[in-house]
C-alpha cells in the first residue's frame, strides 16, 4: 500500500479524511503537522517555528516533517503505512519533499467559498478542541480571508504542478467520501 500526503488550507477536511483511511485501514498511522508545530511551540518556544504568529512556517518545517514521515516508513516498511497531514507546506514544497512513488499526494482547499462562509463553517463545526473556540470572531475572520485567498493559490499551483487538488468549499461529507474512494484506489496500486 502507498503512503499519503495531504495538504491544503485550514479547515478543509485534511483530518477527516486522513481519519476515514486510518478508520478502515488500521495499518496506517497519521502524522499531523499542527501537533508537531504546537509541541515545538509549548516545549521549545524560542525556537520561532511561527513565523508570523501562526500563519507562516519556518522554512526548515515542510523538511523535518519530510524526514518524519519517510524515516517512519523506512523504519516500519511492511508493519505501518503514514499518512501525514497538516495546512503548512506549499504545493512546491510539496513537489520537491513528498512527491514519491510509495506517496499519494494530494491537496483540499475551498477556493469558491467567501470569507463569511468559510467562517461559518468553522463556527458551525468547532469544537472545544479547536484552536479557534476561544478565538474572538475578527481572529477568525482574518483567519478566514489568510484561508480562502491561499486556497486560490494552491488550486492554481496544484494545476501547473500536476499536483491532485480537491475543492471542498460545498457538500464537503459528499466530496470527501467521493475523494476516499479515488484515494482507495490509488493507495492499493502496486
Amino acid at each position: 500500500m502507498k503512503n499519503i500526503a495531504i495538504f491544503g488550507s485550514s479547515r478543509s477536511g485534511k483530518s477527516t479524511l486522513s481519519k476515514m483511511i486510518s478508520k478502515k485501514y488500521h495499518n496506517y498511522h497519521i502524522i499531523i503537522g499542527d501537533d508537531i508545530r504546537w509541541a515545538f511551540q509549548e516545549i521549545l518556544p524560542n525556537n520561532n517555528i511561527n513565523s508570523k504568529g501562526g500563519i507562516g512556517m519556518i522554512e526548515d518545517f515542510p523538511n523535518f516533517l519530510s524526514c518524519l514521515f519517510y524515516k517512519s516508513i523506512k523504519r516500519n516498511k511492511g508493519i505501518f503505512n503514514y499518512i501525514v497531514e497538516t495546512c503548512d507546506i506549499t504545493p512546491q514544497k510539496a513537489a520537491k519533499l513528498f512527491n514519491k512513488d510509495d506517496t499519494v499526494l494530494l491537496f483540499l482547499g475551498t477556493p469558491n467559498q467567501s470569507i463569511k462562509q468559510h467562517f461559518e463553517e468553522i463556527r458551525k463545526y468547532e469544537t472545544e478542541r479547536d484552536w479557534t473556540y476561544d478565538r474572538n470572531d475578527e481572529h477568525i475572520l482574518e483567519h478566514s480571508k489568510h484561508w480562502i485567498a491561499k486556497s486560490k493559490e494552491y488550486e492554481k499551483q496544484c494545476q501547473e504542478l500536476d499536483i491532485w487538488y480537491v475543492d471542498t468549499s460545498f457538500n464537503r461529507i459528499e466530496i470527501l467520501e467521493n475523494t476516499f474512494h479515488m484515494l482507495e484506489q490509488k493507495i492499493l496500486e502496486e
